[in-house]
């Protein structure tokens, strides 16, 4: 009798236990559901963001897939929640670079943008490009045909513009 009294305390223990972690479970995903749709905001594919370069770009000593440095220049507020502060960090690269020529001909430079840095620490992926040549090269003489023409430069400072790539959902402390 008394063996089947401590069978019987056991399983309803044990059906105790399983009760209280199968409520917990379903607890479990709703509550973390709720926090993640709070936590996160949608930042719209096309979203100007505005940048500042970083780094003087001289046509002669440039090369392809150089990475180039960016700051951001104006907060952006999404849902009026703070997604990417002025100051951020921002990258791109070099896309293509062509140096100064004969007769004149004139180098250009292709940036590519890459990413910004949210508040949060998130890579928000931009998109677009930026694209200069070098100054012009005057009148064509008999004297001036075997001068290189101008390189291709931006200089530190420079104010371009890149576009949010896609639609991209972005935590928020």
């Amino acid at each position: 009798m008394r063996a089947r009294r401590d069978l019987f305390r056991t399983c309803f223990v044990l059906y105790a236990l399983g009760a209280l972690v199968a409520l917990a479970t379903a607890h479990l995903p709703a509550q973390s559901a709720e926090n993640g749709s709070a936590a996160s905001v949608l930042l719209p594919d096309g979203t100007p963001i505005h940048l500042v370069l970083m780094d003087d770009l001289e046509g002669k000593q440039l090369r392809a897939n150089q990475a180039v440095h960016f700051k951001v220049r104006q907060d952006v507020i999404v849902d009026s929640r703070l997604i990417v502060k002025t100051g951020a960090e921002a990258t791109g690269h070099i896309d293509s670079v062509s140096k100064s020529g004969l007769l004149g001909r004139s180098g250009r430079l292709v940036l590519v943008f890459d990413y910004a840095v949210a508040v949060s620490g998130a890579k928000i992926q931009l998109r677009g490009r930026a694209g200069v040549s070098g100054g012009k090269g005057g009148a064509l003489t008999w004297e001036s045909a075997l001068w290189y023409g101008p390189d291709a430069s931006l200089p530190v400072g420079t104010m371009i513009n890149a576009f949010v790539n896609q639609d991209q959902r972005i935590p928020v402390p």
